[in-house]
């Protein structure tokens, strides 16, 4: 085999050797010129040049590439030795495979959301996402427009500020209405970002605040629902029933600024002149807001910036500012608007998880390398005894780990292609249009050469060094049997195994602790009945239907369904608890005046007439809402016990006022609490309003049935398109399906916990078995002496049971310390079971030490069986 042709090493040396020749050719003629024989004039020439392979070698390493020449030799050498030992190499490649894929999954995950929060944005380390009043893990929109204007025009450490709210709109126009995930956006929102458009144009600075009505189409959207159409700028399409005027196409891969949420298309902020009051008033709270930072300032500096310039918006309008407004800034990738929150909150902990699995494994791997390396000591001897030095011996045996990362990295690679898309399935059906899924780009590639290349170096140089410490006479002077790799290296050895069981307790406690928490979420009580409950979402303001004929079709809707058969309560709201969607303002009691930096945010949401009754949430004090609290009616509201605790401590409630939206509403019930989006989450202030009083944007129904609720599914619909078939109707299911989105994270953190943990459990079983295993055989003729000399079975079964359980203890013992530090990092993640909680530790230990027992006990067996005679004959 020819390596490296291209560099011309085979015609170099050919030169070389044809020099040399010709030089002794001369030497050789001139010696017989003066009468000396053939024969003697060749080796005088031959003495006289020297030692003909050394001046081949020191030429080469004047090339100053000897080296590379040296590596192919090493690495034939590295696959010669791998060929000769197919089962180890086989085991060893796809257990590299598995914890390096373990670690690439995870890294594609948190390469598709945190590293590229906007896929397709320009610089996103620059970018940060603004948050005003108490830092929250999933906050409302900071600002209204009129202050998002001037933090803009007023700041001196931003290069642009951009400003969105998206919603769910409908294409209308065609045969039936097409639901399409819309954003509102401030002029520069493109231009921030540094996206540019695939057709035509996106927006101007002088369209911003007019109504003008201009459509940038998604790249999807354009490609689904358009064919693609070359011709579509300039086109007019209908969208709520309102014809707009398609300006651009967005590029392929861009979904908008909200990370892991899709946008399908964008507008301005006021494109219709309709929303006339939330452009002019600064109590009106609806635009998310992103800044790009300029060249060589911080975030603490630009957050101080824009603290100064809030500052003086609240002195100047302070009736429109109550409450907190300080500003904070996050990066990105993990910007509490969008989906990276919850990410940054739970990714990095696996791919901690991934990161031990891959320490496990090439811990195991290390071990058999080392056993393989113990058995070839004669050999390494021989070679050493031959010239070899140290440095050569090290890097050969090194090239073979390096060769079975690479292998297991290729194998890795091909496998993460395919696991970096099921990020996706861990998601139920839900309402919210996610865009999260892991991606194979250069970072995963990189990702994937770098995990290679640390499991190499683990399960690699650490055998390889320690072998080739062995003095090779002793080694030769050893008889073959005896061989047992000295007591360097069974400290190796037993070291390697420690480390494997004191790996694996942590991720068993952890996996122990995370499923424990699912059990509970599972059977935690949420406050409500989410069971035999049936929601539907019709798209009433998102196809562009007034008010009037909103609120009449929603009569209609209620009484409609009320009135099928199996629906036992039926009623309206525009928020269902539990799907990670929450609704968020500010309530004062009336008279009270707030404290500097004070906010009193409580959840809200709009619900009909026996909405309580549907999910059986009692009323402990007052009433409920009825058909007469509409907008003609005095407002009112009903809170849970947290707010009415929260506002009115050790009062009555009822007939108090509460000022949400600058308006005052009176308390004329008292629900009991319950779960607003998860259930391990802090108890918020709840308050409810009257439906028919004040509609929310969305409609949704809630009908509770006596059967099953999916029986009921295609009922429902029909019932509600006979009332007008131009009705989109979305997102019919039962509730406890959407409701699973709350649990989401935790069924992702419990179910690779808990297939990081197994794997460690085979690991650190498979690597204390094959220690013992092996040492035992190292033991035969000393086993076999012992027996002859009088031992029982029982001693021989103890003698090798105590040298595994000893490991076995000494890794249970540093696990458990491992296990205390690595707890309180998930604690946060955990309900209804501490981090240290006793039941799981010791359960996990017994288990551990259990399987560590069986895995001793089988070499243990065997050696106690062996014949005497037949032990001492096997020298």
């Amino acid at each position: 085999m020819k390596w490296f042709p291209s560099f011309g090493f085979q015609r170099r040396k050919r030169e070389l050797q044809e020099e040399i020749d010709a030089h002794l050719q001369m030497a050789i003629a001139d010696r017989v010129a003066r009468g000396e024989t053939a024969e003697t004039a060749r080796q005088a020439a031959e003495r006289e040049f020297g030692n003909i392979p050394l001046v081949q070698d020191v030429t080469r390493d004047m090339w100053g590439q000897a080296w590379l020449e040296q590596l192919g030799r090493d690495v034939r050498y590295a696959l010669r030795q791998l060929r000769k030992s197919p089962g180890f190499t086989i085991t060893a490649t796809a257990m590299l495979a598995v914890a390096i894929c373990a670690n690439s999954t995870v890294f594609s995950w948190i390469d598709g959301t945190m590293l590229r929060p906007i896929p397709g944005a320009r610089d996103t380390g620059d970018l940060v996402s603004l948050q005003r009043g108490e830092r929250n893990f999933s906050p409302t929109p900071p600002l209204s427009y009129l202050d998002y204007r001037d933090l803009r025009e007023q700041n001196h450490t931003f290069a642009g500020i951009l400003a969105y709210h998206n919603d769910w709109i409908a294409l209308t126009g065609g045969a039936q209405p097409e639901r399409v995930y819309i954003a509102n956006v401030s002029a520069n929102y493109f231009d921030v970002l540094g996206i540019k458009p695939v057709l035509g144009r996106f927006f101007l600075s002088d369209e911003e605040s007019l109504a003008i009505p201009n459509v940038v189409l998604g790249y999807s959207l354009w490609k689904t629902r358009y064919a693609k159409d070359p011709a579509i700028v300039g086109k007019s399409i209908e969208v709520a029933r309102h014809p707009v005027t398609v300006i651009g196409v967005a590029p392929e891969g861009f979904v908008g600024a909200a990370p892991g949420l899709r946008d399908d298309l964008w507008v301005t902020l006021d494109p219709l002149g309709t929303d006339v009051w939330r452009m002019t008033h600064r109590d009106s709270d609806w635009l998310i807001v992103i800044g790009r930072l300029r060249p060589g300032v911080s975030r603490g500096q630009a957050a101080q910036d824009l603290d100064t310039v809030m500052h003086h918006i609240v002195v100047a309008y302070p009736d429109q500012h109550l409450g907190d407004n300080r500003i904070t800034l996050d990066p990105m990738w993990r910007s509490p608007f969008g989906a990276n929150g919850y990410m940054a909150a739970t990714l990095p902990i696996l791919l901690a998880f991934a990161g031990v699995v891959l320490l496990l494994t090439s811990a195991n791997v290390a071990t058999l390398t080392l056993v393989r390396f113990v058995s070839r000591r004669r050999e390494l001897a021989i070679r050493q005894s031959l010239g070899a030095n140290r440095i050569q011996l090290v890097r050969q045996m090194m090239l073979e780990g390096a060769v079975l990362s690479i292998v297991a990295g290729v194998v890795a690679l091909v496998l993460t292609s395919w696991t970096s898309k099921t990020f996706a399935w861990f998601f139920p059906a839900n309402s919210i249009p996610l865009a999260l899924n892991g991606t194979m780009d250069h970072r995963v590639v990189i990702g994937i050469a770098v995990f290679s290349l640390l499991a190499g170096m683990l399960c690699g140089a650490l055998p390889a060094w320690r072998s080739s410490h062995a003095p090779a006479l002793e080694v030769l002077k050893a008889e073959s049997a005896s061989i047992s790799g000295g007591s360097r290296n069974r400290k190796l050895l037993n070291g390697l195994v420690v480390a494997q069981i004191a790996l694996s307790l942590p991720l068993l406690i952890c996996s122990g602790l995370f499923l424990q928490t699912l059990r509970n979420l599972a059977a935690a009580n949420p406050g409500f009945e989410q069971d035999h409950v049936l929601t539907a979402s019709v798209g009433l303001n998102i196809a562009g239907y007034s008010n009037d004929e909103a609120q009449l079709i929603r009569h209609k809707i209620l009484d409609r369904t009320s009135a099928l058969p199996g629906v036992e309560v039926a009623s309206l709201t525009d928020w269902i608890p539990m799907t990670l969607i929450q609704k968020r303002n500010d309530a004062y009691p009336e008279g009270y005046v707030p404290h500097p930096h004070e906010s009193l945010l409580v959840e809200n949401a709009e619900v009909g007439p026996r909405y309580f009754e549907s999910l059986h949430i009692p009323i402990l004090e007052g009433r409920e809402f009825t058909l007469n609290d509409d907008e003609k009616a005095p407002r009112v509201l009903v809170v849970d016990q947290t707010a009415a605790r929260r506002f009115w401590p050790g009062q009555d409630p009822l007939g108090k006022g509460l000022k949400v939206w600058g308006r005052l509403f009176t308390v004329v019930g008292v629900a009991r609490n319950s779960t607003h989006t998860f259930v391990n989450e802090s108890p918020e202030p709840m308050v409810y309003m009257s439906y028919f009083q004040h509609p929310g944007y969305e409609t949704m129904v809630q009908v509770r049935t006596a059967g099953n609720p999916v029986d009921l599914e295609p009922v429902m619909e029909n019932t509600i398109h006979e009332i007008d078939t131009r009705l989109p109707v979305f997102d019919v299911r039962p509730m406890r399906e959407s409701t699973q989105m709350a649990s989401t994270f935790a069924v992702i953190q419990s179910t690779l916990a808990g297939m990081f943990a197994l794997i460690g459990l085979v690991l650190a079983i498979t690597g204390i078995y094959g220690v013992v295993s092996y040492r035992t055989q190292m033991r035969t003729h000393e086993i076999g002496v012992r027996m002859a000399l009088g031992a029982s079975r029982v001693d021989v079964l103890r003698l090798v049971l105590l040298q595994g359980l000893w490991l076995t203890g000494i890794g249970l013992a540093l696990g458990l310390a491992f296990a205390l530090g690595l707890t309180r990092i998930i604690v946060r993640l955990l309900y209804g079971i501490g981090a240290n909680d006793p039941i799981t530790v010791v359960s996990v230990v017994m288990l551990l030490g259990a399987m560590s027992l069986a895995a001793c006990y089988l070499p243990a067996h065997r050696a106690m069986r062996r014949n005497p005679v037949t032990a001492i004959r096997e020298l």
